[in-house]
């Protein structure tokens, strides 16, 4: 029954109860009152529909909140980026070599870097370098006493003829989440991306050169790469950014 009809009748049995018929007074009663009964158990159903409703409303927000909150703490973050000089003097030669230096945004997910991409332009040319798990060294429990020494290096010159590739140092991991197969920064880790220059661009960065471009996760805030190198090389390792 329908709203209208439901008031129609309440109506019809309100003038009734103020009928001098007893009979219909007596009668009206029940009515009105199996009325007001149908009246309360339809608004219960209605309050209890609404609950439910606003119950998943509620439940579709928090995850909806949650899962844009994840993204927007998950990213990653440079702690400095450096290059590597080979010519002796510095000053006669270019950078050759870069290490990017990342960590994982502070409560944030953490970030597989096999599945980031490398994005950098350098003289109005723009590369796109994807990993190799070839390219790959732990040094977090033994450390090095030059990291522009380790072998890993050999893997990305010319010689290899692989100019998209970039490899993965694991620098620092108390999480041991940092593998060849499944280079997982967590937070609280740090590792360096690496590339040669020289073999992606066809040259090396000399002084007062910029770079532009951005280290990219599958989810996430992209690292930001921007630096104009120093216009004067007076060592080989040279701090970018």
């Amino acid at each position: 029954m329908s709203k209208a009809g439901v008031f129609k009748h309440l109506n019809r049995y309100l003038l009734r109860a103020f009928s001098r018929d007893e009979n219909n007074r007596a009668e009206t009663g029940i009515g009105v009152l199996i009325i007001f009964i149908a009246l309360v158990l339809v608004a219960a159903v209605a309050a209890s529909v609404l609950i439910h409703t606003a119950g998943i409303l509620q439940q579709r927000a928090s995850s909806t909140g949650q899962t844009t909150t994840n993204q927007v703490a998950t990213g990653l973050i440079i702690s400095q980026i450096l290059g590597y000089d080979t010519a002796n003097p510095p000053e006669a030669g270019g950078v050759m070599d870069l290490a990017i230096f990342l960590t994982d945004n502070t409560g944030g997910s953490p970030v597989n870097l096999a599945n980031v991409s490398v994005t950098i332009t350098i003289s109005g040319v723009t590369v796109v370098l994807v990993y190799n798990s070839s390219v790959f060294v732990d040094i977090a429990s033994n450390g090095t006493t030059n990291l522009f020494a380790l072998g890993a290096w050999s893997l990305l010159s010319s010689s290899h003829k692989d100019k998209t590739s970039f490899g993965v140092i694991a620098y620092f991991d108390p999480t041991h989440s940092l593998t060849n197969r499944y280079p997982v920064l967590s937070p609280g880790d740090e590792a360096a991306i690496i590339l040669n220059v020289s073999n992606s661009f066809g040259l090396n960065i000399s002084q007062g050169m910029s770079v532009q471009g951005q280290v990219t996760p599958e989810v996430g805030n992209a690292a930001i790469i921007e630096f104009t190198a120093p216009v004067a090389f007076d060592t080989q390792v040279i701090t970018l950014q």
